[in-house]
């Protein structure tokens, strides 16, 4: 059994394709099992018994598609953003729209990086059977040893807050822009304290309009290999303001998972995703959330602690690899079909 995972790119700087491919990718063919990114030669040789598409359901992923099922190859379509949302009716969404629900009644099985997401698309695409569901890989890095302990700023040192993400989509209120929602609670926080926020992104045009609208000093890196790591090892508090919405309610918990996975103090607003570490991460209580955080109390302390363990234990890259091995199994099984529902 070879299965060809066919991503939308290669570019490990885009978030979806490490998390929805690359990463659980390398962890199953570490683990044996038979899987690689998707060959044209090797799908003409009939080595795939099945081939997942990542993002992908335009016109011509839609015939390769139909191609592979004409052979007996196994289809699974993976989704992990709301593209039927689309308030300003954009011609591309409207296309993009119409494509994922002819790619999502034609294939096997569909899969989703969130359970809303799964019942969006199963209603959109007159699915019947929710999709399963498969998180996204959190993003592990190994921190320095000469890292911060986040909750002890070395002298002279600001507060560090970071937020992190993608700039934006043009279908939503989304990205970076959301940090104006949480003005109040950074003016506050500087008023304490000595604090810097570091936005970590992709498009620098979009900070400078931005920059001079945030109440603290702020820095931006660009999104690049390690950029991340090193901004968290000196990172005192992660915040993920969200913009509440068809679209932003659909996404994974990839953020706040990975802040908590290396130990840094989380506050978030609310999407359904976030639900389960609501323990851990403070959820919608940004007042709460600053307060703790800069005061670097023993509640915040447990609390990131405990989240750290959990994530670990149950969004690792084994935990979501072994989540894709049973779609796949599922897939190749003949009750695939009822074991999506």
């Amino acid at each position: 059994m070879l299965v060809g995972w066919k991503p939308k790119s290669e570019d490990t700087n885009v978030a979806s394709v490490r998390f929805r491919c690359l990463t659980p990718l390398k962890e199953l063919k570490r683990t044996g099992f038979g899987v690689e990114l998707y060959s044209p030669e090797n799908d003409a040789a009939g080595a795939y018994s099945a081939v997942i598409f990542s993002k992908l359901y335009g016109i011509r992923d839609q015939q390769i598609a139909a191609s592979l099922m004409r052979r007996g190859v196994k289809t699974i379509l993976d989704v992990c953003d709301n593209h039927f949302y689309n308030p300003s009716d954009l011609p591309d969404y409207r296309q993009a729209a119409l494509d994922l629900r002819q790619m999502a009644r034609a294939v096997d099985c569909v899969v989703c990086c969130s359970p809303h997401l799964g019942g969006i698309v199963a209603k959109e695409a007159g699915l019947g059977l929710a999709p399963l569901i498969v998180g996204d890989a959190v993003e592990v890095m190994k921190l320095p040893v000469s890292a911060s302990d986040p909750f002890a700023p070395a002298a002279g040192e600001p507060f560090r807050i970071v937020w992190f993400g993608s700039h934006g989509s043009p279908n939503a209120p989304s990205g970076m822009e959301d940090l104006l929602r949480i003005s109040k609670h950074l003016e506050r926080a500087a008023k304490t304290r000595a604090c810097e926020l570091v936005v970590i992104s992709n498009k620098l045009e979009k900070f400078e309009t931005l920059k001079s609208k945030l109440p603290v000093p702020s820095r931006y890196v660009e999104w690049a290999d390690n950029a991340l790591m090193r901004e968290f090892a000196r990172a005192n508090l992660v915040v993920v303001p969200v913009n509440p919405n068809p679209f932003t309610k659909c996404k994974s918990n990839n953020r706040v998972a990975t802040s908590l996975w290396h130990g840094i103090p989380t506050i978030a607003d609310r999407i359904p995703a976030y639900d389960d570490l609501a323990e851990f991460a403070v959820i919608d209580d940004w007042e709460f959330g600053f307060e703790h955080a800069l005061g670097a109390s023993r509640e915040m302390r447990l609390r990131t602690t405990a989240g750290a363990n959990y994530v670990r234990m149950n969004f690792g890259n084994r935990s979501i690899a072994a989540e894709w091995r049973r779609a796949i199994k599922a897939v190749h099984s003949q009750t695939a079909k009822v074991l999506v529902a």
